[in-house]
């Protein structure tokens, strides 16, 4: 089953929890590279940008779930036209295992270093 790592909106009491209802919370986690998160001016979600050892360690939590979810998803974030689907390393909070997952990488390649967030 896949292991998904969430960052934003998808986050346990966040707007959109009920889209992983079905899946296994296992732990919350830290990127183990820096990225860039930053929400844009004017929306109300998370962007999380594909520039590793930029931005700051990204907290969020790790979960195990099934394909359907995971294409579900993938429709949610508009994959491939407004996100996309990559796998990064993150460290569990209480186990401190390593974890190989998939989390959602937007498009855009700039940001303002005044926008960058550590968690959402």
């Amino acid at each position: 089953m896949p292991l998904l790592f969430v960052y934003g909106t998808l986050k346990r009491g966040k707007k959109l929890e009920n889209f992983l209802s079905d899946a296994l919370f296992l732990e919350r986690g830290e990127t183990l590279k820096p990225y860039p998160l930053f929400i844009f001016p004017g929306k109300w979600y998370p962007y999380l940008l594909n520039c590793p050892g930029k931005g700051k360690r990204v907290k969020g939590e790790i979960y195990k779930i099934d394909f359907k979810t995971l294409k579900r998803i993938d429709r949610l974030e508009e994959v491939p036209w407004y996100y996309y689907r990559g796998k990064i390393l993150v460290k569990g909070e209480k186990s401190h295992r390593s974890y190989r997952v998939w989390t959602y990488f937007h498009r855009r390649k700039n940001y303002k270093p005044h926008w960058l967030l550590e968690e959402f």
